[in-house]
């Protein structure tokens, strides 16, 4: 699994979706989601964490577990 670059939660998503040939508009139609939404999910720029039912559909379709995710988001939410 890839941890890394910057650590931060949208190189992790662009980097997860890309290793699985996924646009953004892919993930937001699988997730049940307006692609613009998930484009500010991947750059944080929405102002509440992500919902556990939303988190563990990311998290399936992408192939990592919700604590990925939240390791992810929660650096994002201490910087704010």
């Amino acid at each position: 699994m890839w941890r890394g670059g910057e650590g931060t939660l949208r190189n992790y998503l662009v980097r997860l979706r890309s290793e699985k040939g996924l646009s953004q508009q892919d993930v937001a139609d699988k997730l049940g989601i307006t692609r613009q939404y998930y484009q500010m999910i991947e750059t944080g720029e929405r102002q509440k964490h992500l919902d556990l039912s939303l988190a563990g559909g990311l998290a399936a379709l992408l192939g990592v577990t919700i604590m990925d995710i939240e390791h992810y988001e929660a650096q994002i939410h201490s910087t704010t």
